[in-house]
């Protein structure tokens, strides 16, 4: 038991520090505009999650497939599923590229806390007390930020949502998760080649002059196979409260990326902003960790 919680933390952490570094990877591709490297990343993600399905879950695969032939209105759900992944990734990678680091941290800061809040209008989720507390401070620390800057912070909010969104959506999803995300991919790679081939052909070229950039488009794929899989063995070898409690390590990273990396303004109006969501991710943790029975 001992070395499968061992075993579950590493690779449960492998995944929240590689979510965590992703800036630095979306960094390096600042020079190729983020349409192409969105189109990539979905090109290659397809690949990659094909390589999974096929080489390791092929048994499961045929089962999916069957399942998927007799319940269409599962791939309406997948293709929803993928529709609303790519706004995240896009919006995601265009942030970094524009030295909205920060932002995206305060994104998935408070998509938690934004997920109790889809719980209670999309599937009647009933509220603890410590839960409203929480989203009542969150939603005080993004009006404040909002007041002082001027504008709501939509970098951060089109991440939550969309990521909250994503979740929701793949709840009702009832196939293996390694085939949903390779099914979501496989139904956005017709769009991501006609953009790379009909209307922005530059993403290509890099094969013949520059293989450097060349071989980091080649890795979006693994920027989605290799954390999910990592995230997949970890959610079954740990306990949800330590899962849930390890989700925050991504955004730290992010955080402390843009600061001390990025060299991005850590000023008042964000201090505010961050400290009312740190206040309620600590209230919404400490209200999801089990009672203790005597």
């Amino acid at each position: 038991m001992e070395h499968t919680n061992k075993k579950g933390l590493l690779t449960a952490l492998g995944c929240y520090v590689l979510w965590g570094l992703l800036p630095l990877y979306w960094a390096l591709l600042h020079h190729v505009s983020p349409y192409n490297v969105l189109a990539q990343r979905i090109i290659w993600s397809g690949i990659c999650m094909a390589i999974v399905v096929f080489g390791i879950h092929f048994g499961q695969f045929k089962k999916d497939f069957q399942f998927l032939k007799e319940h269409r209105s599962q791939i309406i759900l997948l293709l929803l599923a993928a529709v609303i992944i790519s706004i995240n990734w896009f919006t995601y990678i265009w942030a970094i590229a524009n030295n909205h680091v920060m932002d995206t941290s305060l994104g998935y800061y408070i998509n938690p806390l934004l997920n109790v809040v889809l719980g209670v209008i999309l599937f009647k989720e009933v509220l603890t007390t410590p839960k409203k507390l929480s989203v009542i401070i969150a939603t005080i620390g993004i009006a404040l930020l909002t007041y002082q800057v001027g504008s709501l912070p939509l970098i951060s909010m089109i991440l939550a949502v969309t990521f909250g969104l994503y979740g929701a959506v793949k709840k009702k999803v009832l196939i293996h998760p390694f085939t949903s995300i390779a099914v979501e991919a496989w139904l956005l790679t017709p769009l991501a080649l006609l953009y790379t081939t009909v209307f922005d052909i530059t993403s290509w070229s890099y094969l013949g002059t520059d293989w450097y950039t060349a071989l980091l488009l080649m890795g979006c794929g693994l920027t989605t196979a290799v954390p999910f899989i990592l995230f997949s063995y970890g959610a079954q070898l740990l306990p949800l409260n330590l899962l849930g409690f390890l989700q925050y390590l991504a955004p730290t990273i992010i955080f402390l990326l843009s600061i001390f990396y990025f060299e991005e303004s850590f000023d008042i109006p964000n201090i505010i902003a961050f400290s009312c969501i740190w206040i309620a991710l600590a209230i919404y943790t400490m209200s999801n960790q089990p009672k203790q029975t005597k």
